[in-house]
């Protein structure tokens, strides 16, 4: 794997600034401008969606309806294909977490619990859709090894 630029973010008023490492330019080519500029684009697109996830979550909350362990699913998915979008423009975000509590306002525990979860299952559909977070969040690693494992076996 080539070396990766680390990448940081910062609120600005017209979005994220991005910065990165002087030692780290050579990682981005000729033009690491370009490449900074579509970090930022990258960064504020995931935010955004994650955002209204979050949102959409309240919204359920508010309403008294349990959340579905889909939709912490997606939060997650939408994590890692964050890291996934900057690892093709080489670099990775420094410090992601931080970045992400920060920026959306989520508790850094809780968020490592829903990338945990997604990180070890890797599809949605192998959720139920009447699975509840409640019934995942405490044990969020074990709960989606066994519904990855529950999955059917394809015949020959």
């Amino acid at each position: 794997m080539p070396d990766l630029a680390l990448v940081a973010f910062e609120p600005g008023d017209a979005g994220f600034i991005s910065s990165i490492p002087v030692e780290h330019l050579n990682y981005l080519g000729d033009s690491p401008e370009v490449r900074l500029l579509e970090a930022c684009e990258i960064y504020a697109r995931s935010i955004g969606a994650m955002r209204q996830l979050l949102a959409d979550l309240e919204t359920l909350k508010g309403k008294r309806i349990p959340i579905p362990a889909r939709k912490m699913w997606e939060l997650g998915d939408t994590a890692l294909a964050l890291v996934a979008e900057l690892e093709q423009s080489s670099m990775e975000p420094d410090s992601l977490y931080e970045h992400l509590v920060r920026d959306l306002g989520i508790n850094g525990k809780r968020l490592g619990t829903i990338v945990t979860f997604r990180r070890h299952l890797p599809e949605l559909t192998l959720i139920p859709e009447s699975l509840g977070w409640s019934q995942c969040e405490k044990h969020a690693r074990k709960v989606a090894e066994e519904l990855k494992a529950a999955q059917p076996v394809a015949g020959p």
